[in-house]
């Protein structure tokens, strides 16, 4: 992957102000704010979206970082897990329960707020390399000291894989699930919409890097 120095020089300037959202595929640059207000308390479970988009020879085309939304069915699921039974969690019918490891993508209608949220619209799920994924437990941060954090990042890198003559597809938010299949057996973890959306052509890579942070 190449970088520039001004591109490098840009990256540290945005992790440095903390969680903003940053986009210049168009040749502009934005910062929006994305903080989520559960952060201020102190405690809970959060999530965090990096989306890095490169062309065909590496080069970064947009970057961007939110913070997501963890819905009900993940708020619930946990609680149950951790100390409860699993009856109240998706299963996939007769197989153990699955990791919420799984990235969908969506080039549909925008993801409603609301964290009843059970389905990611227009999720894609006809292939061209981005359909759901089980993407890679990456690093993972153990919670040491007092007020520490625990955090495991999962991530998948994209490849838009489709006829070159097709357009760019334009995808405009994400999901976390148990599985890649549709349907009843499903879990959701988190959805988010991205801060812009990031219009894929042929040979373009997304990376998708989905912090789960616990805190407190």
């Amino acid at each position: 992957m190449k970088y520039s120095t001004n591109v490098g020089m840009l990256m540290a300037t945005v992790f440095a102000v903390g969680m903003v959202g940053i986009n210049f595929s168009d040749g502009t640059i934005t910062l929006q704010s994305n903080t989520a207000s559960s952060t201020s308390e102190g405690a809970g479970i959060l999530g965090h979206i990096e989306l890095i988009q490169t062309n065909s020879e590496g080069n970064i085309i947009s970057y961007q970082q939110t913070d997501n939304q963890i819905v009900n069915d993940g708020r619930n699921c946990t609680a149950m897990l951790l100390f409860g039974t699993n009856s109240g969690c998706t299963t996939a019918a007769g197989a153990p329960f699955a990791k919420y490891t799984v990235i969908g993508l969506s080039n549909g209608t925008a993801l409603s707020t609301s964290t009843a949220n059970t389905v990611l619209p227009a999720e894609i799920t006809v292939g061209d390399g981005l359909n759901a994924i089980a993407g890679t437990l990456d690093t993972f941060t153990n919670a040491t000291a007092d007020g520490g954090t625990a955090t495991q990042r999962i991530t998948h890198q994209f490849t838009y894989d489709t006829a070159a003559s097709q357009s760019g597809n334009v995808i405009n938010a994400a999901g976390l699930f148990n599985q890649t299949a549709l349907g009843a057996d499903r879990g959701v973890f988190a959805m988010k919409n991205f801060p812009s959306s990031v219009t894929m052509n042929p040979g373009d890579q997304l990376t998708v890097n989905w912090d789960i942070t616990i805190s407190g």
